[in-house]
């Protein structure tokens, strides 16, 4: 039976100081569809009532957490780390590290408590093990597995990079709060392919049975040749299996892209509950499924009032639908209290169907039925060819406003983190638990825009019948609370507060802005706000450190009163808000400060100091952060190092990695490496649609060798790599009415219009080492003008646009300022200019211009900028040829010649040799 694509795409509806906080005990309009309130909306939406409390910003890399039963809580790093924040306290201490295997997005995940914790006190954790047991290889190799089978090698090469994640549960010590990890049982193992990014998922929760459930992620990575941001089902002879989803989310016999259901014994071993998508002895199905067909349901978790089992799940990065392939790229908010198919890789967002395209030939095959089922036809299948019906979700959106019917939604990239539903307890005595306006209503967060919603149901497998904005980070920060920054995991905890893990700006790495929060409904005053800061964190004793908390704030103003224990000995003792301590033994030590204000609220702060090491500084001397290169371009790699105690740094304890950083909201890591200095290729995924906003990063960390008496101590650094096309639409930021608009004849298919005077589009970072001019295409006729760290500087470079009708325009002008280091670049417009891109360029025609601009303005002479202009006519005659070594001979002899050709002004002389060394380095 022939189906037909079912045409929902692009649907247009008009047509580092490690710190830990704690406090002790203007309303925005939702937007609603039909749907019913129940209790005080007004008290509970004025944001005014709420409180945003830093518990700690000590978090390293936060996945995820979890609160326990007495406001304590856990969470981890990818890393391994487990991490106890004690709000009473003020503290946040490294429990326990597990040895984890750590690539791309690999590594420790989730973190969870078990439903009778109090009784039995099991912990939960999915994570990578770094050695593993027969029949899996030991131990993985280093770096990422490659897409294609190398020389000579067969299928069997690809063994060497099969592993698993596994969740096992360990005992929690109360004597030593940590994780007796002698105690862990292994309940269920995930095969996955290893050396390769992305999608792990690995969220908990428990239904009400008792029952696990498991969320793993499809292990495709979104760079699957030949995807282009659609469906990646790649099952080419040669190529790595990895890349095709359709062997794990598509197939019922694979654990892959699932949520599992489980009920597990004492011993650690599971049994099968009744009522999964698949029946036990259902041949090639895992009955241990019950929803099958998800990408990356990265946060789940469950309502006991309604048995609903929620989450989110990532989407492909396609920004158009295409009549060859399929659907734009969602993502998905979903509830079911049923086992379902959510329909990937075959169906996606409102059930629109991809087909299945042929990977070899690049033809379209048939569609796939989504509610009769789509047909798995992959040579990489193990399972059933005829797979249930697709079920669409809840709620599905893209980019932009006008991708789907919930414009309440926004625009931005897409990231959706499943959330905690409310459930309002009268009996609970907690002073700052949310109001009973939230009762029933499941909370999404939204990582890459920074926001959360709250979804309202009159049925769990129905519509989501009104949508609100929940304390949207104006009011924080109108209130000067912290505002919500990348929130990757929150649940609430037994005071009815809710719990916040932020990941902050940046990726695989400690983000300085990362942190863990509690929102508190606090009606009335609040308490203080502690900014406590330290001269100095790690040194050799006798180290002398400086203390202040003279940073610190009330809301309401009230006075602040201080007290100190500045080694962790439990022992406060009152002074000012600024102290001096001198620590003499080697160690580390918690030093707090209690900050009360005078009605009695107390807030809690602290820093950890170690003595007998130093802390090392690591910096990326090359790619400078914010430059810009070619994709498929060679760049050079290198760090420099320094620690105090190590004399001689080991370049094997640098670890870099590259990834592809996507609209600023997450990365696909590709391949990593060790070392001080290293040669590394700028690619671009193929996983990516030509809307898509993408760059390069480079991280790279080193860890120090630590001393017998005090611990190793860590440093990162990163830089952002700029492809040289900047679209207009993927500013980092902007002022004004500016639109976006769809545009066909536009290179990335969306332009920016109303530019007028006074608005601004901003790009952040840059740094224009390298660059001898910028290239505008644009419509219309005015200018635009470049400047440097504010929308109000003088312009630095003019582009003058003059284009017949609405034909597009390459207006270009060389760089004659040049401004130095990195920092925000601000395009303004006098208005009548509609904005496709800009592009920053590294040629001879730019050298050229430089001469002219030069000439004119009387700094060189005519006869200079002649004899130039005839060196670099021979030089792009030799580039035509294909001659590089001859162009840059030429462009050798200009940097000779310009010392005694340009003597009367150096600063042009010093551009005319800036700009042909740039030629010559982007030539080599």
């Amino acid at each position: 039976m022939s189906t037909s694509r079912i045409r929902l795409g692009a649907l247009v509806l008009s047509g580092l100081l490690a710190a830990t906080s704690l406090t002790v005990s203007a309303g925005a309009a939702a937007f609603a569809h039909d749907g019913e309130d129940h209790g005080d909306e007004v008290s509970a939406t004025t944001w005014a009532n709420y409180e945003r409390v830093t518990l700690t910003r000590d978090v390293g890399e936060p996945i995820d957490l979890a609160v326990m039963p007495d406001s304590r809580v856990l969470h981890t790093t990818r890393n391994g780390q487990v991490r106890l924040t004690d709000p009473s306290q003020g503290t946040t201490t490294v429990v326990n590290t597990i040895d984890v295997y750590a690539n791309s997005e690999d590594g420790l995940q989730t973190i969870a408590l078990d439903p009778a914790f109090e009784e039995n006190g099991w912990v939960y954790l999915y994570y990578a093990p770094r050695t593993m047991v027969s029949p899996y290889p030991a131990t993985t190799p280093t770096g990422s597995a490659p897409n294609t089978l190398p020389a000579g090698a067969d299928e069997s090469y690809w063994n060497q990079w099969k592993g698993y994640n596994q969740l096992s549960r360990f005992h929690w010590n109360a004597e030593t709060n940590s994780l007796d990890l002698a105690s862990e049982q292994v309940i269920i193992t995930v095969e996955v392919q290893r050396g390769q990014c992305c999608h792990v998922a690995g969220d908990v929760a428990f239904d009400n049975d008792g029952n696990v459930l498991l969320a793993t992620g499809d292990n495709t990575p979104a760079s699957t040749p030949g995807a282009n941001g659609y469906a990646p089902n790649n099952d080419r002879i040669g190529y790595n299996p990895g890349l095709d989803s359709r062997r794990g989310a598509g197939n019922s016999n694979d654990l892959r892209g699932k949520i599992l259901r489980i009920d597990v014994q004492d011993d650690g071993s599971y049994t099968i509950p009744a009522g999964n998508l698949f029946a036990p002895g259902t041949p090639q199905t895992r009955p241990e499924i019950y929803v099958m067909g998800v990408r990356n349901p990265f946060r789940i978790d469950y309502d006991p009032v309604t048995s609903a089992l929620t989450w989110g799940d990532y989407g492909p990065d396609a920004g158009t639908a295409s009549d060859l392939r399929g659907p734009m790229g969602y993502v998905e908010w979903q509830s079911t209290t049923k086992p379902i198919n959510g329909g990937w890789p075959y169906c996606h967002g409102p059930n629109a169907n991809y087909n299945d395209w042929d990977y070899e030939t690049l033809t379209q095959g048939d569609w796939f039925d989504c509610d009769a089922g789509p047909t798995n036809t992959s040579r990489h299948n193990t399972g059933l060819t005829q797979l249930p019906a697709a079920t669409a979700p809840q709620i599905w959106y893209g980019d932009q406003a006008t991708h789907q019917p919930w414009p309440e939604l926004g625009a931005g990239g897409q990231a959706p983190m499943g959330g905690p539903t409310y459930r309002y307890d009268e009996e609970n005595a907690s002073t700052t638990k949310f109001p009973e306006y939230w009762s029933g209503k499941t909370f999404m967060a939204e990582f890459s825009r920074d926001r959360i919603f709250a979804f309202s149901q009159e049925d769990p497998d129905g519509e989501v019948t009104k949508i609100e904005d929940f304390l949207p980070n104006a009011a924080l920060n109108a209130a000067g609370m912290p505002p919500w920054d990348n929130v990757i995991d929150f649940e609430f905890g037994p005071d009815g507060s809710l719990y916040v893990l932020d990941y902050g700006d940046g990726f695989f790495r400690p983000n300085p802005d990362a942190g863990l929060y509690r929102v508190d409904y606090v009606e009335g005053t609040k308490g203080p706000r502690v900014d406590l800061d330290a001269s100095v964190t790690s040194g050799q004793g006798p180290l002398e450190v400086d203390f202040s908390a003279a940073g610190s704030t009330h809301p309401d103003g009230l006075a602040l009163s201080f007290a100190w224990d500045l080694e962790g000995t439990g022992t406060f003792t009152d002074g000012p808000a600024e102290v001096s301590h001198t620590y003499t033994a080697d160690g580390q030590y918690t030093a707090r400060v209690r900050v009360t204000d005078s009605s009695g609220r107390v807030s809690l702060s602290s820093v950890v100091i170690t003595v007998g090491n130093t802390a090392p500084t690591i910096e990326i001397v090359t790619p400078e952060n914010g430059s810009f290169a070619d994709w498929g371009d060679t760049v050079a790699f290198e760090v420099k190092v320094t620690d105090p105690e190590d004399t001689t740094i080991d370049c094997s304890r640098v670890n870099w990695s590259y990834a592809l950083g996507h609209d600023n909201t997450h990365a696909h890591p590709l391949f990593t490496g060790t070392g001080c200095t290293a040669e590394i290729e700028m690619q671009e995924e193929a996983g990516h649609g030509e809307t898509e906003n993408i760059y390069a990063q480079i991280g790279a960390s080193y860890t120090d060798g630590g001393s017998a008496t005090a611990p190793a101590l860590s440093a990162d650094d990163v830089t952002l790599l700029n492809p040289r096309e900047l679209q207009a639409e993927h500013a980092d930021a902007k002022g004004g009415e500016t639109t976006i608009v769809d545009d066909e004849t536009a290179r990335a298919f969306r332009k920016v219009t109303s530019f007028d005077a006074g608005d601004w589009l901003a790009y952040d970072p840059v740094n224009l080492v390298g660059i001898t001019g910028v290239e505008a295409r644009a419509t219309g006729t005015g200018s635009l003008s470049l400047r440097w760290g504010s929308a109000e500087a003088e312009p630095f470079l003019t582009i003058d646009v003059a284009s017949a009708g609405a034909e597009w325009l390459e207006a270009s002008a060389p760089l004659v300022t040049v401004p130095e280091g990195t920092d925000r670049l601000y395009v303004t417009s006098t208005g009548g200019v509609d904005l496709d891109q800009l592009e920053f360029t590294t040629s001879t025609s730019d050298i050229r211009a430089l001469l002219g601009s030069l000439d004119d303005d009387g700094r060189i002479t005519h006869g200079a900028a002649a004899s130039f202009g005839d060196t670099l006519a021979e030089a792009d005659a030799a580039l035509a040829a294909g001659d590089t070594a001859t162009a840059i001979s030429k462009l050798e002899f200009i940097v000779a010649k310009v010392p005694s050709r340009i003597r009367t002004d150096a600063e042009a002389a010093a551009l005319v040799i800036r700009a042909a060394e740039a030629v010559i380095a982007d030539l080599r």
